[in-house]
């Protein structure tokens, strides 16, 4: 989605190193005097709030030799994984604008051609600004790769002391990364529906359902159950949680293959990913497919080089072009009526044959564009732009939180929109659809920015705390 005390010099690849911290807090109010529960007001305490409630993009920082060393440290070239922060952010995006769009505009799960429907948004590369499943199939591969990259390069070092010291410690903290942040998106979602802020129906996924306390706990052990492999649950509370322990199981193959393939040969551990991707794909596991898949592609990052002649140059780049443009293409692939919509219908004749051809295609795509990208550093810039870097701060925290945000402030948006402009003809509809995305998007950015300052970069740092104290004591010191 930074360790204290980390040198200048060490730089993490682990996805909790592609989290940025904010500033810490100052220990001393304006008048420099230190603070204490006396001298803690009223007015003090608002100001607090109102503090935290402005957009990190927006907060003055301090010229503190703290914040200089930050500045200087921020100035320097992006590690090399760091672009994936920005993919990260972009596909959340995509994610949310999928869950924004697809009910009130439920044709976007169709492509373009199908029984006459020539809209614009339906074309292929235009349908991928909602695509959201794909988006899904590339976290699982950003992830794969992420997760092992600084692996791979220490099995290559023969560094398998650091290795298994550091996978050890991200293992260790891997449950409560991912699951704390969940729990507590999950945990707004139970008060608003008690509230009354969120319509309780009375079926959920075909039965009988009732808003209540053993529901809700039988919603997390759901979204926290990485031993039930169908990975289609949607519940109640936050329905498209169902990826987080989809993410926490594929992050434990990986690691699992970590240990288990260190001190193999390069060609050796190749070989058996990607007979295990072949393995996977043949038995419906698509998510499990994209991890490993991630992991080969960190392990080519590490051993490949592009050709020094600029004529191969050229035609490797073109390669890789054509590669993520194919990608880009069936990340487009329309969840319904697939086979019989133009550009797609092919897809009728390969092998699989079933409904999980989309989950298929769709994880190729991914693979695809996510792939080349590693090679592309024209490409790589995009994705360090500032929208994108800020995007990748706040990405799982956006992920979290649109769910409910959906279903609150922009549901009300929406319907405050319908009742003023009008939902009968095109044009109403369509005008009060954006004039209500302009005002909700904004809204929902802002929340996800004060959920990663308030809830997720605390859950990592409590993570990291949780660790330390649950170490085992050095040799010689016990």
């Amino acid at each position: 989605m930074h360790p204290g005390g980390r040198q200048a010099g060490d730089v993490r690849e682990d996805e909790e190193a592609l989290l940025p911290q904010p500033l810490s807090e100052e220990s001393t109010t304006r008048t420099g005097r230190p603070r204490s529960l006396r001298s803690i007001s009223l007015q003090a305490v608002l100001w607090q709030c109102l503090a935290f409630m402005r957009p990190s993009f927006l907060a003055k920082r301090s010229p503190t030799p703290e914040a200089s060393e930050k500045t200087s440290l921020s100035s320097r070239k992006p590690h090399s994984t760091e672009y994936l922060d920005g993919v990260r952010g972009v596909a959340s995006l995509i994610v949310f604008i999928l869950h924004w769009t697809h009910i009130p505009y439920p044709s976007v799960n169709s492509g373009w051609g199908y029984k006459d429907n020539t809209s614009f948004w339906l074309l292929p590369f235009i349908r991928i600004i909602y695509s959201g499943a794909a988006m899904v199939s590339v976290f699982f591969v950003v992830s794969g790769f992420v997760l092992s990259h600084r692996f791979v390069q220490r099995m290559h070092r023969q560094e398998y002391a650091e290795l298994f010291s550091g996978l050890t410690s991200l293992t260790f903290r891997r449950a409560i990364r991912l699951f704390l942040p969940a729990f507590a998106s999950s945990t707004l979602a139970f008060i608003c529906a008690g509230l009354g802020i969120v319509h309780v129906p009375h079926k959920v996924d075909g039965k009988p359902f009732e808003h209540s306390l053993s529901s809700y706990l039988e919603y997390l052990d759901m979204e926290s159950n990485p031993w039930d492999w169908s990975a289609d649950f949607s519940g109640f509370y936050n329905p498209q949680l169902w990826s987080i322990a989809v993410e926490f199981r594929g992050s434990m193959v990986v690691f699992l293959l970590v240990v288990g393939l260190a001190k193999t040969r390069t060609a050796v551990r190749l070989a058996v990913e990607g007979l295990l991707i072949a393995h996977c794909f043949g038995h419906k596991r698509w998510d499990v497919a994209l991890f490993i898949a991630g992991m080969i592609l960190a392990e080519l990052e590490v051993l490949l080089q592009k050709p020094k002649n600029p004529s191969a140059r050229k035609l490797v780049n073109t390669l890789l072009l054509l590669s993520m443009i194919l990608g880009l293409f069936l990340c487009g692939y329309p969840r319904d009526h697939n086979t019989a919509t133009p550009g797609y219908m092919w897809s009728k004749y390969i092998w699989p044959f079933t409904a999980y051809r989309r989950r298929f295609w769709l994880a190729v795509g991914a693979i695809l564009f996510v792939g080349p990208m590693v090679f592309l550093p024209s490409v790589q810039s995009v994705f360090l732009t500032r929208p994108a870097r800020y995007l990748g701060r706040i990405s799982f925290a956006l992920y979290l939180v649109h769910g409910l945000g959906n279903r609150t402030i922009g549901k009300l948006l929406l319907n405050g929109c319908w009742d003023y402009i009008g939902k009968d003809g095109f044009w109403p509809y369509a005008i009060s659809f954006i004039v209500s995305t302009t005002l909700y998007f904004p809204v929902v950015i802002w929340a996800s920015d004060m959920f990663w300052r308030g809830i997720d970069v605390p859950s990592t740092n409590f993570a990291r705390w949780v660790e330390k104290r649950c170490a085992a004591a050095p040799e010689g010191t016990r």
